[in-house]
């Protein structure tokens, strides 16, 4: 049986190399023509729909062709196909993947064209997000060939790795909850589950690691590798950021479980049933007029109007609370300020109602989907604060990014061309002593996050009390 399932294998892989050879690369084609290879489920950098090949990297390839006018062909298969193609030669060039040792022996890079983070997602679950890292027991899903695989067989040798041949299997088998770990690229991993019924039914626990997408072409092609290298230098830095722009700001929806409303409506019913009764008990018709009145003015006095969150007075009265001084002696209070970019120019084409719109949209998810958030406040216009419950900054920047990368684009209308984006800062308090002040706390946070616009928007700015202290001493201007 074992070597049936073998023989079926070679047999397979045998069947791509002749369709990537003798039938995508035909015989008739120009002689100049370059043969991109890489994968059909890869979204969205590179895939097939319905035999049209798409993504980020298909975009890139097609603007080289036009800048250098040269002509180019698709040849899209399962990942660990278009790695073997590689080692036929020719006038065939890998579109984009990750470096590493193993497959520098076949491959020359020629040079990074877009950033990749990759972590590892979890099952949404009690069992599944207790452990938020990779230990040796783990059984975790990867793409049979994919940069994943290797690094997890290098780096976590006493992990099972169960391979699937694409990412489009990868997420069937997640979301039928066949692995219930995977490691997968963040970009893909938001592609993919915003298109399922249950987006949130795995959620990223740990980031894995950061890393280029290069072009490769195979080992000894000289003469192809200087020329693909000065083709690529013909194009223009503007282009390949609206490439970026058009495939990695994609929107995402949400959808509400079906038992929320009716579990709701019975906990506000039974509130109001308390608190109906215990009025009766306690109070006279007039104490009990002004006792409401008194809560109604409290709850303006603390709350933002439009968004339901926090105002400035409700931050500094839960700053000033018994939690958060706790959190700040263990050196766990991170404060983190949100920017929405360029959010002038959102009310001046599609209107201050959107605009309006989009702030409630972001306040809703922020509400519903960071659980280690202390307090999370309006504190005017477009900027929204975050107190936090993280004592690192790792665990610190995957919040970030899943807050940037994914909640904040969920307030994203493509319908209409409205595209949102945020710029972020974050402070990890890591030293505490007498009396923080909350006004340095959130300004050392707006720093950081000037610091994301200035890098050019839709970042994340992490950093320590302790450094920015120091810095802000040393340079006033900062």
């Amino acid at each position: 049986m074992e070597f049936r399932l073998h023989q079926t294998r070679r047999w397979r892989s045998f069947f791509w190399l002749f369709f990537i050879l003798f039938i995508a690369i035909p015989s008739y084609a120009d002689p100049q023509t370059l043969t991109i290879t890489n994968s059909h489920s890869w979204k969205p950098f590179s895939y097939a729909d319905k035999g049209v090949p798409r993504g980020l990297l298909v975009d890139f390839w097609r603007l080289y062709s036009e800048v250098n006018n040269t002509p180019i062909e698709f040849a899209l298969t399962d990942w660990n196909d278009s790695l073997l193609a590689m080692k036929e030669g020719g006038r065939i060039v890998h579109g984009g993947l990750v470096y590493s040792s193993q497959r520098d022996t076949y491959l020359d890079y020629v040079a990074a064209i877009f950033e990749l983070s990759t972590s590892l997602y979890v099952l949404n679950d009690e069992e599944g997000r207790k452990t938020d890292r990779i230990l040796p027991w783990m059984e975790i899903g990867v793409v049979k060939g994919g940069y994943e695989e290797e690094y997890i067989k290098k780096n976590f040798p006493l992990a099972v790795t169960v391979p699937f041949k694409n990412n489009a299997a990868l997420i069937e088998a997640a979301m039928k909850k066949t692995v219930k770990r995977i490691i997968v690229d963040t970009q893909v991993a938001t592609y993919y589950f915003s298109l399922q019924d249950n987006p949130h039914q795995f959620v990223p626990i740990d980031k894995v690691y950061t890393k280029n997408i290069s072009v490769a072409v195979a080992e000894g092609s000289h003469e192809l590798l200087h020329e693909i290298k000065a083709g690529i230098a013909n194009i223009p830095a503007s282009e390949l950021q609206r490439i970026e722009q058009k495939w990695l700001n994609t929107s995402t929806r949400d959808t509400l479980p079906s038992w929320l409303a009716p579990v709701l409506s019975a906990f506000f019913i039974g509130m109001l049933i308390s608190y109906v009764y215990i009025l009766k008990l306690t109070v006279r018709r007039k104490t009990r007029a002004l006792q409401l009145a008194n809560l109604k003015l409290e709850e303006f006095a603390y709350t933002d109007s439009l968004t339901g969150l926090l105002n400035r007075r409700g931050l500094e009265k839960v700053y000033s609370g018994p939690k958060v001084e706790q959190i700040i002696r263990k050196n766990c209070l991170s404060v983190v300020m949100i920017d929405i970019d360029h959010f002038k120019r959102i009310n001046d084409v599609h209107g201050h109602l959107k605009g309006d719109e989009v702030l409630i949209s972001i306040s809703d998810s922020l509400r519903a989907n960071i659980r280690e958030a202390i307090a999370i406040s309006r504190l005017g216009g477009e900027e929204i604060c975050i107190f936090l419950s993280s004592c690192s900054e790792e665990k610190l920047e995957l919040t970030c990014d899943y807050i940037r990368s994914y909640l904040i684009q969920m307030a994203s209308q493509p319908e209409i061309n409205l595209n949102v984006t945020a710029s972020m800062g974050a402070l990890l308090v890591d030293e505490h002593y007498g009396e923080m002040k909350l006004d340095v706390l959130v300004h050392y946070a707006d720093c950081l996050m000037y610091q994301a616009k200035r890098a050019g928007r839709d970042k994340a700015v992490i950093a320590r009390y302790s450094a920015v202290s120091a810095r802000m001493s040393n340079e006033p201007a900062f």
